[in-house]
């Protein structure tokens, strides 16, 4: 997690420079650019920020939201309260919006070093934009190739160029990772045979786009354990909670079972994604 933590850092030291720099040209800065600064910069801090800590907070999405919302919120102010009050909710209002987003973005996707990069990225090539439309609104020449290219254009190639790269490599990552759990699920079915002798034993599928089952038929009375098999790891069910039932288990990618009291009785009891997005019922008979 030293990079998601390294990132957090830059996004915060980059954020602050962005404020500096418009409060040290304030004077010069029209109420029009004042507003798309504090807008861009507002939604791409919350957003950057959310998701890293959507990452770092991967049981609980409230608290990422929370403080991304709060960063988001704090810079836009503080970005457009020297040029003009409408600038500073501009950019409060893009702050909310980008942390709920980037917060649910971190906990959807979770760790992987391709997807922080690529927001590291896209996030300092907003920030160099930033930057060049304040020079040139300020009457400061920026700094240009002899061809007229300048940094942020030779930015926007490398963010489109490595977004490809990144595209090629989880596809391949998931093609492999799906061969692999074939042959990994195969090897745990065997290892479980024993471990799940004597219960009446129900496999539900993770997807992309909920479960595979909605409603769970179990008999009562009988040693009831439920397989919530995650074979993908794109998906934003990471967790599996029922208020009915008492549970709040994090599902991890393979096989998860969770064992069903003996003494329940017949009816039935809901639950749902930790999102509160895929919902489904346990219908004891």
């Amino acid at each position: 997690m030293l990079l998601t933590l390294l990132s957090i850092v830059m996004i915060i030291i980059l954020s602050g420079y962005i404020i500096l720099n418009t409060y040290k040209r304030k004077e010069k800065i029209t109420g029009m650019t004042g507003m798309m600064i504090a807008m861009s910069i507002g939604m791409m801090s919350s957003l950057a920020l959310g998701f890293q800590l959507g990452i770092l907070f991967k049981y609980d999405l409230a608290v990422p939201s929370i403080i991304a919302i709060l960063f988001g919120l704090g810079t836009g102010y503080f970005t457009g309260k020297p040029i003009s009050t409408l600038a500073s909710l501009d950019g409060m209002l893009a702050g909310i919006m980008g942390g709920m987003m980037g917060a649910m973005l971190g906990s959807m996707l979770g760790f992987t070093y391709i997807m922080i990069l690529f927001i590291d990225i896209v996030f300092i090539l907003i920030v160099s934009v930033i930057l060049q439309l304040t020079s040139l609104n300020s009457g400061q020449p920026t700094k240009t190739k002899n061809n007229g290219i300048g940094a942020p254009f030779i930015a926007g190639i490398l963010t489109v160029a490595f977004g490809t790269v990144s595209v090629g490599l989880l596809l391949f990552n998931q093609y492999q990772g799906n061969q692999a759990s074939v042959v990994q699920s195969q090897t745990n079915e065997k290892n479980t045979v024993q471990e799940n002798a004597g219960y009446q034993v129900i496999s539900v599928n993770i997807k992309s786009d909920g479960f595979s089952q909605d409603n769970i038929v179990v008999k009562a009375g009988v040693p009831t354990k439920i397989n919530f098999s995650k074979q993908t790891g794109y998906t934003c069910i990471k967790s599996i909670e029922s208020t009915d039932l008492g549970l709040d288990v994090y599902l991890e990618k393979g096989d998860n079972y969770i064992t069903l009291n003996e003494d329940l009785k017949p009816g039935t009891y809901h639950f749902n994604c930790g999102m509160y997005m895929y919902y489904g019922t346990i219908t004891v008979v």
